[in-house]
């Protein structure tokens, strides 16, 4: 069956914020845009030059920057759209301790030492060292592209919830968020963002942890909460089946959100602009593992919150019984129903959300302006340092503006869960392959970087959008597991003895979608990657390789060892690679190489 009788779609007992909610919520941005206030106008270390405004002199401390980093990458959309997507799919999800705990060894060990000895502002001025200014271009256009696809979803993710929790439309609340966020990002700098990310974080994680707590224990305990979740076939630890074209699996998760999260990670502006705020290396990996530690527990906890809504509705599903509109809805109904006892609490969890969003909107705004400013604007206009900062806030506004424009086309499509993913995998992986070429190959030349970057990036929009359009016209469909409407009120007046039904169909067959738009989401960065290094090698091969000599500054420090060791130390002279080697470094005629 595919949904409920009509007669038990309408319910009542909606539930509202209450005053101590308002007032909680209205504290909270409060405090933010007084952080931007302080620090835009009042503090000692004044925004009127860039190494202030996009670094903070240098001289942030270790747990702010490691908070603000896990803030930024727990978004809206981890703390919604992961419990809605484990509600309806199974909690497959959890392998992504697995890609967190890579994520961090990449970053400490691959990424930051390069990135750490370069100190530049923007960390894709080492795609200029390493290859050319052309693909430096490409790179920071990839990453404007992300973040004006991803800065919208953002946004609308916490409008959602708040608008189910108020009764306020989207599209009243939406400019609000935006106005707040860009006003102390503007005025504030990047020591704005850090520290009301700070702030928003240990609001959000309170609340994450009294509401967990809270619910367990009116779920009867966690040994129930799972029992029902085993019932309701949720518990669905190792799906090892290898089928590309699944929803998700371990195999998609593991393997496709470590190379979307290496990326999103390692290689953006928003994360190494953070590491170059402390004043050294050993603090930069510091706050890389205390981030690494709560990335993991915080997307976990997720996880959880997905068990524990389907325990609460695992008989009524509050999406067909009329008591939330969409599916990402669930969650912030269910904190009003467990916390409305505990003034103020709901409304402390909602702020939860929209710290998430506004922490991430931050800092991407922050460092796109930034970005913007030193790869397209710097190199054809000379200004003063207070013009330059000045040029920068006025970017942070035009950027908001247009995010907030673009949050209604979002909201015309489907999930935040599946969207965010899907958004962020049509460039994360092109951008990966790019720094994978150029760190881990001194003999990939610019021509194969920018090349195997456009042709990764014309492949992942093509297979995105086809893949988008099916969904749209219901063509490419993911049936959810088993839900339930016998424990809703109504439900005996019905007559009804089947009590369950799948959202999308079950057993809807996808076979009439060309098999490469069936492609499951969570892998888009990982194909990207795979097009951009397999592509650059070979046409970096066919144009001769690398001919002149590189930096070994310009290598992650797996392969300098390696790169030294193929140098004879008396002569300097070049030594030849293996032949399999030669081929898969893309190397046509190797030149000598002089230290």
């Amino acid at each position: 069956m595919e949904s409920p009788p009509e007669e038990v779609v309408h319910q009542t007992g909606q539930l509202w914020f209450q005053t101590a909610d308002y007032v909680i919520f209205c504290v909270m941005l409060g405090l933010s845009t007084l952080i931007g206030l302080y620090y835009g106008f009042f503090a000692k270390q004044k925004q009127d030059n860039t190494a202030e405004y996009l670094l903070g002199s240098k001289q942030m401390k270790v747990f702010p920057v490691a908070m603000s980093l896990t803030a930024t990458h727990i978004s809206a959309v981890t703390m919604l759209g992961v419990p809605a997507e484990m509600y309806r799919y199974g909690i497959q999800y959890w392998a992504c301790s697995i890609s967190g705990l890579i994520v961090t060894i990449f970053m400490v060990y691959v990424f930051l030492p390069v990135f750490f000895e370069l100190q530049t502002t923007s960390c894709y001025a080492y795609l200029e060292q390493r290859f050319s200014r052309r693909v430096r271009t490409l790179a920071s256009f990839l990453y404007v592209l992300y973040c004006l696809l991803n800065v919208p979803v953002l946004i609308y993710t916490p409008a959602i919830a708040f608008s189910q929790v108020t009764g306020i439309k989207l599209h009243i609340i939406t400019p609000i968020i935006c106005c707040i966020c860009i006003f102390y990002t503007t005025f504030g700098g990047i020591r704005a963002v850090i520290w009301t990310d700070t702030l928003q974080f240990g609001s959000m994680i309170v609340a994450l942890c009294v509401v967990m707590t809270i619910g367990t224990l009116q779920m009867g305990g966690i040994i129930n909460i799972f029992e029902l979740a085993d019932a309701g076939g949720r518990l669905i630890w190792f799906n090892m089946d290898p089928d590309p074209s699944l929803r998700s699996s371990f195999w998609l998760v593991s393997l496709g959100l470590t190379s979307m999260w290496v990326s999103n990670i390692g290689v953006t502006p928003e994360c190494v602009q953070r590491f170059l705020t402390v004043p050294d290396l050993s603090s930069a990996k510091k706050a890389v593992w205390i981030f690494g530690v709560g990335h993991i527990i915080v997307k976990l906890c997720s996880v959880y919150n997905g068990l524990l809504i389907f325990s609460k509705y695992h008989d009524c599903d509050p999406v067909h019984s009329g008591l939330v509109q969409k599916n990402d809805q669930i969650f912030p109904y269910f904190v009003l129903e467990v916390a409305q006892k505990i003034p103020g609490l709901p409304g402390m969890f909602v702020v939860g959300f929209f710290s998430a969003a506004l922490s991430s909107m931050s800092t991407l705004m922050n460092t796109l302006s930034g970005t913007i400013y030193d790869d397209f604007v710097k190199p054809h206009f000379s200004f003063s340092e207070r013009t330059a900062s000045n040029v920068i806030k006025t970017m942070v506004v035009t950027i908001g503006v247009i995010c907030l424009l673009l949050v209604f086309v979002v909201e015309k499509l489907g999930s935040v869960f599946s969207l965010a993913i899907s958004v962020s995998g049509v460039t994360s992986g092109t951008l990966l392959g790019i720094f994978f070429l150029g760190m881990f190959s001194p003999y990939i030349n610019a021509k194969g970087a920018f090349w195997g970057a456009i042709i990764s990036l014309g492949s992942m929009c093509f297979i995105a959008a086809g893949a988008q359009l099916e969904i749209l016209d219901g063509n490419l469909k993911y049936p959810s597991l088993p839900l339930h409407y016998d424990g809703c009120e109504g439900f005996n007046s019905t007559g009804t003895a089947n009590s369950t039904f799948y959202i999308d169909a079950a057993g809807h067959d996808n076979s009439a979608v060309p098999w490469v738009f069936r492609l499951g989401f969570m892998y888009y960065s990982l194909l990207g990657t795979i097009i951009a290094v397999l592509a650059g090698t070979v046409i970096s091969y066919a144009t001769g390789g690398q001919q002149k000599p590189i930096s070994d500054r310009l290598l992650t420090p797996w392969v300098r060892s390696w790169y030294k060791s193929v140098r004879s130390v008396d002569d300097y002279e070049y030594k030849q690679p293996p032949q399999q080697m030669q081929v898969l470094l893309g190397v046509k005629d190797p030149a000598k190489i002089h230290k």
